[in-house]
Order: structure tokens, then sequence, then C-alpha cells
């Protein structure tokens, strides 16, 4: 019996001693260091890119007086550069000096001075802007903005002049100078005006001074070049002609309030 009892007790003492050990050895439960949750990695969106716009600008500051500039063909007239202190962007600027009475009366004052871009092509979507004024004129002293010009009878207009202080959107058609919309705009001799036309597909927006005279919806005519234009005897101007190309797909901004038509 003793023999028995003695190991029950070292069986005992054992069993006891592993318990305390297990004990000491497994830290607390309040201790244990927990899994850190995984975090899944935050996806950044790449904005795309915005399209730069496609920008020509001529000032005529580094061709030569009295010829034609560089990157133009004049159609009709005896356009040039003139160097005039006045100009937006001194020195020059491109235009026609006095003269072409006698054509403009043979031409039952229906004269159309022209110059257009050489380059071959051609637009469709864009901005054309410029600076004009009319040193002067017996008969006229209008100026405009040729834009999706086809051939010299087949083009649009954005125009502006005196003495009838008119600004005009017209299409020339089969050599008919067409008028589709017209305001009233004082224009006046010797001051500059910035007149500006935004295309897009069948929509234009014709502004004078960065204001919106008026809009118009047509599209007889699809894409082509850019060219300046006069009437008559007019001694028109033109610098810092500036085109903005669209890309395709791009709207225009949202266009500011027409003017209302004067009285």
């Amino acid at each position: 019996m003793k023999t028995g009892n003695s190991w029950l007790r070292s069986a005992g003492i054992v069993a006891a001693g592993i318990i305390v050990t297990v004990l000491v050895i497994s830290p607390a439960a309040h201790s244990r260091q927990k899994k850190k949750p995984v975090v899944a990695p935050t996806i950044t969106v790449t904005p795309t890119a915005t399209p730069t716009p496609e920008v020509h600008v001529w000032n005529f500051d580094q061709d030569k007086a009295g010829e034609v500039p560089a990157g133009w063909k004049a159609l009709e007239g005896d356009w040039q550069v003139i160097a005039d202190p006045s100009a937006p962007s001194k020195p020059n600027t491109f235009g026609l000096p006095a003269g072409r009475l006698l054509k403009s009366l043979t031409s039952a004052l229906e004269y159309y001075p022209m110059a257009i871009q050489s380059d071959p092509t051609e637009y469709s979507d864009f901005t054309l802007e410029a600076q004009f004024k009319s040193v002067g004129g017996r008969f006229d002293c209008s100026g405009g903005l040729i834009f999706r010009y086809v051939d010299d009878k087949n083009f649009y207009l954005l125009s502006a002049g005196c003495p009838s202080d008119y600004f005009a959107l017209s299409r020339m058609t089969n050599g008919q100078l067409i008028g589709l919309k017209q305001s009233v705009v004082p224009t006046d001799k010797d001051t500059w005006y910035r007149l500006k036309v935004t295309v897009l597909s069948g929509h234009f927006m014709c502004y004078d001074n960065d204001k919106m005279i008026f809009d118009f919806d047509e599209n007889k005519i699809a894409k082509g070049k850019i060219g300046l234009w006069a009437r008559d005897d007019s001694q028109a101007e033109f610098d810092d002609v500036k085109i903005t190309v669209r890309s395709e797909g791009e709207t225009a901004a949202p266009a500011a309030p027409a003017a209302s038509p004067s009285p």
C-alpha cells in the first residue's frame, strides 16, 4: 500500500509540475498579439489627360513690309505687310493700302479682295479670331474672316464694317454672297476690333470684342481653309490672326448670351 500511495503521490507531483509549467510559459490571454487585419490596397484612378489644343498664330512681325507674308497667298487685291505703330502686336499688320477705286467701280461695288492661308490644311471645328481695323475707304471700310474656304466662290464669312455699322455672317455660294444673319454693331475707322467665330459642326457663334453678338445653325460647307476678306477700296488691316483647332468629340464652352440687336 505504501508503494502504491508513493507512486500516486509522485504522479500527482509530476502532473502538477506540468500544469504549472504550462501556465508559466503560456502568455496571458490579454497579452497575446492579435492578427492585424489585411488592408486592401487603394486603387488610384489616373485622370484622362486633356488633349492640348492645336493653336496657330500669325502676327506678321517677322515679315517684310510691302510683301505678302510667309504662309499666305493673295487671291485678289494688293495684300501686303503694313508697318503700323498702332498694331496690337507691333510693328506690323497684314492688309490693304489705299487704292482699288477703279476696280471697285468696274465691279459695281461688289469687289472682294481676299487672302488665304497657303497651307493646304482644311479645318472643320475651331475658333478663328483676329484683330481688325479699317484705315479708310471712299466706298467701303469693311473687313472679315473667311473660314471653311473651298475656293474663291464658296466659303463662309464673318465681317464687320462702316459706314453702315454692320456685323454679319454670310456664305459665298457659286460666287454669290448670301447673308445669313446680321446685327447693327457700331464700327468706326481707325479703331481696332476683335472679330471671332467659334465653329462646331453646324453651329456658329459670332463675337465682336469677345461679346457674342449672335449664333447661327447651318452646315452647307463642312470644312475648308481660312483667310481674310475686304470689300471694294477698304483699307482693311489685320493682326494676331489665331486659329484654335478643336479635337474630335470636344464640345464648345457655354456661350455668353447674345447681345440684343440695336434698334
